[in-house]
């Protein structure tokens, strides 16, 4: 496998890996960080959630960061309910949180007083309502940014990343919140799951899901909503949605987190031509597949398979160096260790995706992977920058890509681009069927 380094071809090495519990990553500059800043020399997260980590005014963005963009706090959250529910009659609850409204936002009068353009394109940063040709400006998750956006009635009628949720009593397009952290139903577009403390979203097969989550029903009555299944619970299951949907079958490296399936439909998906998932009651990986680290987990782990090679145990069989965009060797591994080791510096796992279901929040699915001539996605780290703003790597742009020092977006699958740039195909091979296009 080879990846399309912005404009260039890079050869991809994809092993697959075992790992340990996370640690904090060595640092000497922020710029080492793929999370938060350098502290102490470990990577440190500034904020999870703005209202409560930073300063008024200021937002967390996806790096963890606290960054100034407005009044940094989330609005009233509708009334919610809490419900419970067992997989497979283990006796075991998670817990799910919903909202019925979201912060609210009433139509107003075009204002211009801020500098924002007025009838402006979908995913522009907007104010209110006027600003938007659509005329619908809206938080695109709880606490976060603004930006226009259009009533919907199902996912697919939505930008990649972005989902058809109800906010304000009506369904519009707003950035899929799948993944990040919470604690409640106000911080989440939909739902929090608890006690795995994460947001959900309704899904009606793993499709609509980002990489790594499954849909599986949640709750009483039962909503089918995606689950991560990237969790390792080998020594402890309660990252898993029960503890007995933890996956000890002898081909993994690493114990797993599953869930229960009536289909493969119903388990994540892989980026084609990628071997898929199977379902025999429960959702199963692929044979090249070790492990349950999700993308983004640094540094990767390296271990011996039952054959003794050495593979990494991340949960798609990936590996990068997101800031190089390159991939690193395998380091030295003792098959007769117990213990994974640590891949080498820069060293990340690495999810594959598709442009309906993206990436988990904080990533972006970009269509920079190239497998035996086939142009995939790959969920890859997003940060502050908008479509237009100077950057040095994919990590500092808001849809997590840097072209040229430039940041833009992966708009092949909708065409959609923020004012000021247009979707602009690259030519090379196509994504999905479709031409590979970006913003610019």
């Amino acid at each position: 496998m080879s990846f399309f380094a912005r404009a260039l071809l890079v050869t991809l090495g994809a092993a697959l890996c075992s790992c340990a519990e996370p640690s904090g990553q060595s640092c000497e500059l922020n710029s080492d960080c793929l999370q938060g800043t350098c502290v102490d020399g470990t990577c440190q997260r500034e904020c999870r959630e703005a209202d409560v980590d930073c300063p008024k005014g200021y937002l967390c963005n996806a790096r963890g960061v606290c960054e100034y963009g407005g009044d940094g706090g989330a609005g009233p959250a509708g009334p919610g309910g809490t419900s419970s529910t067992g997989e497979g009659g283990n006796g075991t609850t998670s817990t799910m949180s919903t909202t019925s409204t979201m912060n609210t936002t009433g139509p107003g009068p075009s204002s211009t007083s801020s500098g924002m353009t007025t009838d402006a394109a979908d995913l522009t940063l907007c104010n209110a309502d006027g600003d938007c040709e659509s005329g619908i400006c809206r938080l695109m998750t709880p606490s976060g940014p603004k930006r226009c956006t259009h009533a919907c009635s199902s996912n697919s009628q939505c930008p990649s990343g972005l989902r058809c949720e109800n906010v304000n009593g009506s369904d519009v397009c707003v950035q899929s919140d799948v993944g990040r952290s919470c604690t409640s139903a106000g911080q989440c577009n939909f739902a929090c799951l608890t006690p795995l403390d994460y947001c959900v979203s309704e899904c009606s097969s793993g499709a609509d899901c980002p990489a790594g989550f499954g849909c599986m029903p949640v709750g009483n009555p039962s909503t089918d909503v995606c689950v991560r299944l990237s969790a390792d619970c080998a020594a402890d299951s309660s990252q898993c949605v029960a503890p007995s949907a933890c996956d000890t079958s002898p081909n993994l490296v690493v114990s797993s987190c599953t869930i229960a399936c009536d289909s493969a439909a119903d388990c994540p998906q892989r980026a084609l031509p990628f071997a898929p998932w199977t379902c025999d009651g429960v959702c199963r990986r692929p044979a090249d597949v070790y492990g349950p680290l999700p993308g983004g987990y640094e540094p990767a782990q390296w271990a011996c398979n039952a054959s003794f090679q050495v593979v990494n145990v991340c949960n798609d069989g990936l590996h990068i160096d997101f800031d190089a965009f390159s991939i690193p060797s395998a380091p030295g591994v003792s098959c007769a260790s117990p213990t994974t080791t640590d891949g080498l510096a820069g060293d990340a796992c690495l999810d594959s995706c598709r442009l309906q279901g993206a990436c988990e929040y904080g990533y972006g699915c970009v269509g920079l992977g190239d497998l035996g001539g086939t142009r995939i996605g790959l969920c890859l780290p997003a940060g502050p920058g908008e479509v237009g703003a100077s950057c040095s790597t994919n990590g500092n742009c808001a849809f997590a890509l840097c072209q040229n020092g430039t940041c833009s977006r992966d708009c092949s699958k909708d065409g959609v681009c923020p004012e000021g740039s247009q979707c602009v195909a690259q030519g090379g091979p196509n994504i999905e069927g479709q031409a590979y296009r970006i913003c610019q």
